[in-house]
């Protein structure tokens, strides 16, 4: 009797156009290390009285799909895992240098209207305002950012712009400018939105080549992903659920599109406040989860699982650890000081870096006192999570990937 081997396994992933219909068949092979993704048939015990002993057979349910998965951080096909936590993203130009003179400024990405190549930055003390201006390009109109936070900075002739986050307590004393800010001509930089429209769906096919059977579910939504980011192996957990799954004898896709995988590297990635180099101290361990409320509903519509999927509230949330210094990141958790978290995870490829960027306007804390072990320096762990705020999240992943 053949025997199923996981190593013979693959998961294709597909996004639907509608909840539950099957998309064309076109697919991508994702990398997984691990998949419990079950259906529950929830069948129904049957109490009928009889006069023979044991109890009846049970009755045919409602069957649900769900359940968990695991995969390395690759930096390519974690864009799909991306659009189904977040929603489909706007694909620009990665900014591979960030200004060193016009301090306070972080540079997020381009649009893809952006000219490849050196821009300038520039900061006019008067008015406190930045421009931009792409290579070979007019300046464009300057914008006022003294209030600090997110902007789109447009090159002259219209388009072309610059999306940055502006601390303005770290805004240069006078005026200031870089000429280096470099617009990549290879790189992408596909930016997440972070909001409360329902997610997308997909057809995952859990596959066994060996054996010709394929378990094909539709409606499948990402509830939830998570990962370490100071991990040395730096993988990625998520929990999915759907709407229906089948037994098929084919495959969806008999030639998928598949990744050369490039996994996130711990010590190529760092977490910080986005503004200055150890304003949080000395981190030794982030972890980072983005929850997506949703609730599966059965519906009268003769439809075995479920007919609608519903999402309630969206945040992002997870643990910081730090060595226990004065004036850093415990401080600001025991006074309920909200702060700027950035966390970057990265892989180099070639000459590129390719990178997973969360930066998250505000966080609330929440401190515990560390433990007394032994006569060293002390570890404070705390948990953190996202909080309204003026500014939205900002989720960018930069790859070589054209778009997803």
């Amino acid at each position: 009797m053949p025997i199923y081997k996981g190593a013979l396994a693959q998961l294709l992933l597909q996004i639907e156009a509608a909840f539950r219909t099957a998309p064309a068949a076109a697919a991508f092979r994702v990398p997984i290390t691990e998949y419990d993704v079950q259906r529950d048939a929830r069948r129904v015990a049957n109490n009928t009285i009889t006069s023979r002993p044991g109890p009846n057979k049970t009755d045919p349910g409602d069957p649900i799909i769900g359940g968990t998965f695991s995969s390395i951080l690759d930096l390519r096909s974690i864009g799909w895992w991306l659009k189904l936590l977040y929603g489909a993203a706007t694909t620009g130009k990665a900014v591979t240098k960030q200004p060193t003179t016009v301090t306070g400024v972080t540079l997020q990405y381009g649009l893809a209207t952006n000219t490849a190549g050196d821009g300038t930055l520039a900061f006019l003390i008067a008015g406190t305002t930045l421009s931009w201006k792409t290579q070979g390009g007019t300046t464009g109109a300057p914008q006022d950012v003294s209030g600090g936070g997110t902007f789109s900075l447009e090159s002259g002739g219209g388009g072309k712009n610059l999306i940055v986050t502006v601390d303005a307590a770290s805004l240069p004393v006078g005026n200031a400018s870089d000429t280096d800010i470099a617009v990549s001509s290879t790189l992408k930089a596909h930016a997440f939105p972070f909001n409360l429209t329902d997610r997308p769906s997909a057809l995952l096919e859990e596959g066994h080549t060996d054996l010709a059977k394929y378990y094909r579910s539709l409606g499948m939504k990402l509830k939830k992903l998570s990962w370490d980011a100071m991990a040395l192996e730096q993988n990625i957990a998520g929990e999915l659920i759907g709407a229906v799954e089948t037994e098929e004898n084919a495959v969806f896709d008999a030639a998928p599109t598949s990744y050369t995988a490039l996994r996130a590297c711990a010590g190529k990635g760092y977490v910080w406040n986005g503004i200055g180099a150890g304003a949080l101290g000395t981190i030794t361990g982030a972890t980072l989860e983005v929850i997506n409320e949703m609730e599966g509903v059965p519906c009268a519509d003769a439809l075995e699982g479920y007919g609608y999927i519903d999402q309630g509230d969206s945040m992002i949330q997870g643990t910081l650890r730090t060595v226990w210094k004065s004036g850093t990141l415990y401080d600001l958790a025991r006074a309920g000081t909200s702060t700027r978290l950035r966390i970057e995870q990265a892989a180099v490829s070639g000459a590129d870096t390719f990178k997973l960027i969360h930066d998250i306007p505000q966080i609330e804390m929440v401190e515990r006192r560390p433990p007394i072990r032994g006569k060293s320096g002390l570890v404070a762990d705390v948990s953190w999570k996202q909080h309204n705020a003026a500014s939205a999240p900002i989720i960018v992943l930069v790859n070589d990937v054209a778009s997803f």
